[in-house]
């Protein structure tokens, strides 16, 4: 492995643009030690960017939060800001194994490792989160939810850096929560996820839009209209989203059955939304 070091953004677009497919970037670096260690990495070429200190930060605008692509868990679990504007994100980022992982791990990373068990998904998902990315050519701009094509895989181009997310400020009547299921409550990744966003006008759901981890080849995403211009009844709420076992595609694996993580699906949201 040949690793680079770079000191600004504009030597990444280079190093990007002379080595493209052939090489990775590398932010926190927690998923990428991990893959070459066990034989899932084979690229040589390498751009280490965590020591570029302009893509760590955490900016109110008007209407959004920016986001540096290097901010830590630990940043946004931490901020302010992303409690009041983002709640969802902050509490993903809380989920985020070891102390350890949430001071190393970034929000760019994690996006850019394209994880379905990655935890700040679900919450950047049901944000509506855009994602700017460079090249030496130009700028541009992906909603989140049109980023995952796979298990770890991206509509980024080779030659394209990660160098700001933008999140939505929630509204008043906006509420929100993000809720994971491990095999323990810390150090775990996740069984199954789920975060929603919801909008309230009298105690009646007018929007409703909900996110999932873990329980599909990438992250899902997916507005809930059934719901919307009511609010049931605990036991009516639980009938209407078992529909969600059937839109959800979990593999089984060693932490759990395909089909304990769809009854999971709907456990999460159904925890999430009435208490909302």
């Amino acid at each position: 492995m040949n690793i680079y070091s770079a000191k600004s953004i504009a030597e990444v677009t280079n190093f990007l643009q002379s080595y493209g497919g052939e090489s990775l970037i590398l932010a926190g670096g927690t998923d990428v030690v991990m893959k070459y260690k066990n034989g899932l990495l084979k690229k040589r070429e390498v751009c280490n960017t965590y020591g570029i200190r302009d893509l760590r930060y955490i900016k109110e605008t008007a209407d959004s939060l920016a986001i540096g692509p290097l901010t830590t868990h630990h940043d946004l679990a931490e901020s302010k800001l992303v409690h009041k504007y983002a709640p969802p994100l902050a509490q993903a980022a809380v989920s985020v194994g070891s102390p350890q992982i949430r001071n190393r791990g970034t929000i760019g990373g994690n996006i850019g490792t394209a994880s379905p068990a990655g935890d700040t998904l679900p919450a950047l998902m049901v944000l509506g989160a855009d994602i700017k990315l460079l090249s030496s050519t130009g700028e541009r701009t992906v909603n989140i939810r049109d980023c995952f094509t796979g298990p770890g895989k991206t509509v980024i181009k080779p030659d394209e850096l990660i160098f700001e997310i933008n999140i939505p400020k929630l509204v008043e009547g906006e509420q929100s929560f993000f809720t994971k299921l491990g095999a323990r409550s810390a150090l775990a990744i996740s069984i199954a996820s789920a975060a929603a966003k919801v909008r309230l006008e009298r105690g009646v759901f007018t929007s409703v839009e909900v996110s999932l981890g873990s329980l599909a080849p990438t992250v899902l995403y997916q507005r809930l209209t059934m719901l919307e211009g009511e609010r049931l009844p605990n036991k009516e709420l639980w009938h209407r989203l078992q529909f969600i076992k059937d839109q959800v595609s979990p593999i089984s694996d060693v932490r759990a059955s395909a089909e304990y993580r769809k009854q999971m699906a709907v456990a999460l949201l159904f925890e999430g939304l009435k208490d909302l």
